[in-house]
């Protein structure tokens, strides 16, 4: 039987619909009919008031089957499937559970060893740097629990007072701590980044300046400026080696040994 009508918009969109649900038939008086409904692919009207134009329908085409055409299952292969879908059923709970397992994986981060051209370094330090008259640059190690600023700064301008035989007006003083606000793990073990910060400290204690003596006070500010280049300009300069100025504030008799190492260091 050759049948052609046109659906309204709703009843197209309707008939769509059900074809996507997988209804591809449906009743036509007391027989089914089955058959391929043409839709415009925009049922609304436009915003100018133009109609969209439904693609043409032969009014004696008959209506088409858009079911799908079933694929052959070859009787072994459907043999096959069941006999393995009763062998997962028949299976140890154990062995389908273990396909449901999530797989893991952990990303390994590689380790690589950062290149150190300084070696012999604290990994912690406190120092303090005085530049005293313009002529004498003095380093000395400092506690972390040191507490007597002032008291340290009047030993620092008694030692340049004795040595420079003239009163100290003029002086500055600074603080060098490594690794300070640094938390980064990579760049704390840098032997290298602390002495380019220590020579920077230096630089700014100095501003400019270049002074006739260099006074080494503790071990730890003495190995700092052994590990300087050879070519830098304060390793020309005479320098004596004594003990930190808070165990001289401890010790009154290290300030004798103190004063003999820098009278023969300074001749």
């Amino acid at each position: 039987m050759n049948l052609s009508r046109e659906l309204s918009h709703h009843q197209a969109f309707q008939t769509h619909s059900l074809n996507e649900l997988g209804v591809v038939s449906w009743m036509h008086g007391t027989s089914p009919v089955h058959g391929e409904v043409f839709r415009s692919p925009q049922p609304w009207l436009r915003a100018d008031g133009v109609q969209t134009i439904a693609p043409a329908v032969d009014d004696g085409a008959s209506f088409r089957s858009v079911e799908p055409p079933a694929l052959a299952v070859a009787p072994q292969q459907k043999d096959a499937s069941v006999a393995d879908l009763r062998r997962q059923l028949g299976a140890a709970p154990e062995v389908i559970v273990e396909d449901l397992q999530p797989i893991e994986e952990t990303i390994a981060v590689p380790t690589v060893a950062l290149p150190e051209t300084v070696q012999g370094l604290p990994t912690s330090v406190q120092l303090n740097g005085y530049l005293l008259a313009g002529r004498l640059l003095l380093l000395t190690d400092l506690p972390r629990s040191f507490n007597e600023p002032e008291a340290l700064d009047k030993l620092a301008i008694s030692l340049a007072k004795a040595l420079l035989k003239q009163d100290i007006s003029d002086w500055s003083s600074g603080q060098f701590v490594w690794p300070g606000k640094l938390k980064n793990r990579y760049l704390i073990g840098r032997k290298d980044w602390a002495l380019g910060g220590f020579e920077q400290f230096l630089s700014n204690q100095l501003a400019g300046q270049t002074p006739q003596w260099i006074i080494l006070a503790g071990e730890q500010c003495s190995q700092f400026f052994e590990t300087l280049p050879d070519d830098h300009a304060l390793k020309l300069m005479p320098n004596a080696k004594v003990d930190s100025l808070p165990q001289m504030l401890r010790i009154p008799e290290l300030r004798k040994e103190a004063w003999k190492i820098m009278q023969s260091s300074f001749r």
